[in-house]
Protein backbone atom coordinates (compact mmCIF):
# COMPACT_ATOMS: atom_id res chain seq x y z
CA UNK A 1 0.00 0.00 0.00
CA UNK A 2 1.41 3.21 -1.18
CA UNK A 3 1.78 6.00 1.66
CA UNK A 4 -1.06 8.94 2.26
CA UNK A 5 -0.61 12.32 0.71
CA UNK A 6 0.22 14.58 3.85
CA UNK A 7 -1.91 17.77 4.35
CA UNK A 8 -0.22 20.96 5.67
CA UNK A 9 -3.70 22.08 6.69
CA UNK A 10 -3.23 19.33 9.15
CA UNK A 11 -0.26 19.33 11.77
CA UNK A 12 1.72 17.79 14.79
CA UNK A 13 4.74 20.33 15.70
CA UNK A 14 4.47 21.50 12.54
CA UNK A 15 4.91 17.93 10.80
CA UNK A 16 2.22 17.35 8.20
CA UNK A 17 0.18 14.67 8.58
CA UNK A 18 -1.44 11.68 6.34
CA UNK A 19 -4.95 12.95 4.54
CA UNK A 20 -7.51 11.56 6.42
CA UNK A 21 -10.06 9.41 4.53
CA UNK A 22 -12.99 11.40 5.65
CA UNK A 23 -13.15 15.45 6.21
CA UNK A 24 -12.17 15.77 10.12
CA UNK A 25 -14.51 16.66 12.51
CA UNK A 26 -13.45 19.70 13.85
CA UNK A 27 -15.77 20.96 17.83
CA UNK A 28 -15.13 23.85 19.65
CA UNK A 29 -17.06 23.22 22.75
CA UNK A 30 -17.38 24.94 26.61
CA UNK A 31 -15.78 23.49 29.60
CA UNK A 32 -18.22 24.27 32.71
CA UNK A 33 -18.08 24.14 36.57
CA UNK A 34 -20.01 21.07 38.33
CA UNK A 35 -22.01 23.98 40.06
CA UNK A 36 -23.74 23.71 36.70
CA UNK A 37 -26.97 22.04 36.55
CA UNK A 38 -30.77 22.43 36.81
CA UNK A 39 -31.89 23.80 39.97
CA UNK A 40 -35.33 22.17 41.88
CA UNK A 41 -37.36 24.69 40.01
CA UNK A 42 -36.00 23.23 36.73
CA UNK A 43 -33.93 26.24 35.56
CA UNK A 44 -30.48 25.28 34.25
CA UNK A 45 -27.48 27.19 35.36
CA UNK A 46 -24.33 27.10 33.60
CA UNK A 47 -21.32 27.83 34.98
CA UNK A 48 -18.42 28.12 31.94
CA UNK A 49 -15.37 27.71 33.32
CA UNK A 50 -13.90 27.65 29.48
CA UNK A 51 -15.28 28.50 26.37
CA UNK A 52 -13.56 27.43 22.40
CA UNK A 53 -11.95 24.21 23.76
CA UNK A 54 -10.71 22.46 20.65
CA UNK A 55 -11.62 18.75 19.86
CA UNK A 56 -10.89 17.00 16.08
CA UNK A 57 -11.72 13.76 14.87
CA UNK A 58 -9.89 11.77 12.63
CA UNK A 59 -10.57 8.75 10.56
CA UNK A 60 -8.24 6.75 8.15
CA UNK A 61 -9.64 3.33 6.26
CA UNK A 62 -6.21 2.76 5.64
CA UNK A 63 -2.76 3.83 6.78
CA UNK A 64 0.47 2.23 5.22
CA UNK A 65 2.71 0.81 7.61
CA UNK A 66 5.10 3.87 7.93
CA UNK A 67 2.16 6.68 7.42
CA UNK A 68 1.12 3.97 10.84
CA UNK A 69 4.27 4.49 12.75
CA UNK A 70 5.00 8.48 11.62
CA UNK A 71 1.69 9.37 13.08
CA UNK A 72 1.85 6.67 16.39
CA UNK A 73 5.32 8.59 17.03
CA UNK A 74 4.07 12.40 16.53
CA UNK A 75 1.20 11.55 18.88
CA UNK A 76 2.86 9.73 21.35
CA UNK A 77 4.18 13.04 22.94
CA UNK A 78 2.36 13.93 26.40
CA UNK A 79 1.97 17.41 24.41
CA UNK A 80 1.84 18.52 21.11
CA UNK A 81 1.19 21.43 19.29
CA UNK A 82 -2.16 21.19 16.37
CA UNK A 83 -2.33 23.44 13.60
CA UNK A 84 -5.79 22.82 12.07
CA UNK A 85 -8.49 24.59 10.21
CA UNK A 86 -11.29 26.59 11.14
CA UNK A 87 -13.93 28.98 9.70
CA UNK A 88 -12.85 32.41 8.58
CA UNK A 89 -14.78 35.29 7.62
CA UNK A 90 -13.70 35.46 4.63
CA UNK A 91 -13.84 33.07 1.65
CA UNK A 92 -10.46 31.37 2.83
CA UNK A 93 -10.35 29.55 5.95
CA UNK A 94 -7.91 29.95 9.07
CA UNK A 95 -5.21 27.93 10.41
CA UNK A 96 -5.36 28.02 14.38
CA UNK A 97 -2.24 26.27 16.63
CA UNK A 98 -3.27 25.21 20.02
CA UNK A 99 -1.58 22.57 22.87
CA UNK A 100 -2.73 19.40 22.71
CA UNK A 101 -2.77 15.71 23.25
CA UNK A 102 -4.01 12.58 22.15
CA UNK A 103 -7.13 11.68 23.95
CA UNK A 104 -6.37 7.65 23.41
CA UNK A 105 -3.35 6.21 21.13
CA UNK A 106 -5.59 4.49 17.94
CA UNK A 107 -6.51 1.16 17.81
CA UNK A 108 -5.04 -0.72 14.72
CA UNK A 109 -6.39 -3.58 13.28
CA UNK A 110 -3.42 -5.42 10.51
CA UNK A 111 -4.63 -5.87 7.01
CA UNK A 112 -2.30 -8.35 5.16
CA UNK A 113 -1.67 -8.05 1.46
CA UNK A 114 -0.83 -10.93 -0.72
CA UNK A 115 2.58 -9.05 -1.45
CA UNK A 116 3.35 -9.27 1.60
CA UNK A 117 3.23 -5.19 2.73
CA UNK A 118 1.19 -4.62 5.31
CA UNK A 119 -1.30 -2.03 6.28
CA UNK A 120 -3.28 -1.00 8.89
CA UNK A 121 -7.29 -0.18 8.79
CA UNK A 122 -10.17 1.79 10.35
CA UNK A 123 -7.52 3.58 12.40
CA UNK A 124 -9.05 6.31 14.48
CA UNK A 125 -7.45 9.36 15.96
CA UNK A 126 -9.05 11.84 18.96
CA UNK A 127 -6.98 14.96 19.49
CA UNK A 128 -8.19 17.46 22.67
CA UNK A 129 -7.14 20.85 23.46
CA UNK A 130 -5.36 21.00 27.17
Amino acid sequence: MRDLQRTTLLQINGQSLPTPTESPSIAFTNITSSDSGRDEGGYYHQEIIRSGVLSCSLQYAYLSNSDAAYLLQLLSAASFTFTCPTPNSGAETQAITRTCYCKNLPTLSLLRSLTGQNSWKDVSVDIEEI
